[in-house]
């Protein structure tokens, strides 16, 4: 009996004590999924608030590029993934300090070149903005430059291909830049110490920007002095309109050789102008752009003293599907004396590039 009674009582705690476990377990199980269904509201509402302040743009296009006379053993032609580009913002542009990043990358030739595929991915620009007092701003970081009409990531621009007067503009560098709007004019300057491109002008120690820009009588405009140090130096100028339902714009760009290159050339200065005409019938337009340049023995488009004067029109009928979808192709011609070779080597005066292009915007 009394083993019996023993054996009971073991068997009676050890049903309390496993009872007490598994309410016990319960019990935490319930607070552990409440716990977690929290954190989660708590993990959502963080990550909606984020998200709220950030904005997301940027696009990818994809095309077919050809150009004729190439250059010797030089392939002419190639498919590419034109731009690739995805940018985050600040989304409240009321805050004081403010913020832009992009990465990606473009392998979008200029009429001056030939389709060469880039697979350099990496970050293509990103800055910080403080507005300390009001109208004032202060951008660091690695910026994007406020000259020309076209922009580097051609899926931005009317044409595909990239011009040969944007060919020689200024590209991403590292430094800062000081803003001021006044009267809806703004006015900036800006001091670079590095490029994203090493071999852009053959990085030169500094360089720097001033410029202004805004509006006046419907025409948009901006002028821009560019100084890339003991290299040369560029002025220029943009004016853009609307006229019903024709968009309108010219850039005018003045290069000269800073006085330490002069002597190395024939003459110290070029000057080169792009008018663009583009009519809209709703989805349909026809972006056109003529340009000329006269570079006389400068040489600082194409690296050739018989060259002195260069002519290109392009053509880019292109179709939007939607806001964010389009499909264009484009024809161009480009006439400089002996500025380019054939396959085999022999020089020729003239270039035709044909581009077929799709593009989707985000």
């Amino acid at each position: 009996m009394v083993v019996v009674k023993k054996n009971t009582m073991s068997h009676l705690q050890k049903g309390i004590i496993m009872f007490g476990i598994v309410s016990l377990l319960l019990f935490n199980t319930n607070a552990a999924f409440a716990s977690a269904e929290d954190s989660n509201q708590a993990d959502n509402k963080t990550l909606q608030s984020v998200l709220s302040a950030i904005k997301f743009t940027g696009g990818i296009s994809t095309g077919y590029f050809y150009a004729s006379n190439p250059g010797e053993d030089t392939a002419d032609d190639a498919f590419l993934i034109s731009n690739l580009l995805v940018e985050i913002s600040s989304a409240d542009e009321t805050l004081p300090v403010g913020f832009v990043g992009a990465f990606g990358q473009t392998s979008t030739p200029s009429l001056l070149g030939t389709p060469e595929k880039n697979e350099d991915f990496d970050i293509e620009y990103a800055s910080l903005t403080l507005k300390p007092i009001t109208d004032v701003s202060l951008e660091m970081g690695l910026l994007m430059p406020n000259s020309g009409f076209e922009n580097t990531y051609t899926f931005n621009n009317k044409n595909v291909i990239l011009g040969a007067i944007a060919s020689q503009q200024p590209y991403n560098a590292y430094g800062a830049r000081i803003g001021y709007d006044v009267n809806d004019i703004s006015l900036w300057g800006g001091y670079y110490k590095g490029r994203l491109d090493d071999e852009e002008y053959n990085s030169p120690d500094y360089a720097w920007e001033i410029g202004l820009c805004g509006s006046i009588a419907e025409n948009d405009f901006s002028i821009y002095n560019y100084h890339i140090d003991g290299q040369r130096n560029l002025f220029g100028a943009v004016i853009e309109r609307t006229i019903k339902d024709v968009d309108l714009a010219l850039n005018i760009d003045y290069w000269t050789w800073d006085s330490q290159m002069e002597s190395l050339y024939g003459s110290k200065s070029s000057i080169g102008g792009a008018f663009y005409i583009c009519p809209n019938f709703g989805d349909f337009s026809i972006p056109v752009r003529i340009e000329y340049i006269d570079q006389d023995e400068s040489e600082i488009y194409i690296e050739s003293a018989d060259t002195k004067h260069i002519f290109s029109a392009t053509v880019s009928p292109t179709w939007h599907f939607n806001e964010n979808t389009y499909i264009r192709a484009e024809a161009a011609y480009i006439k400089a004396d002996g500025a380019f070779a054939d396959e085999e080597g022999i020089s020729k005066d003239n270039r035709i590039n044909l581009a077929l292009e799709l593009g989707f915007l985000f």
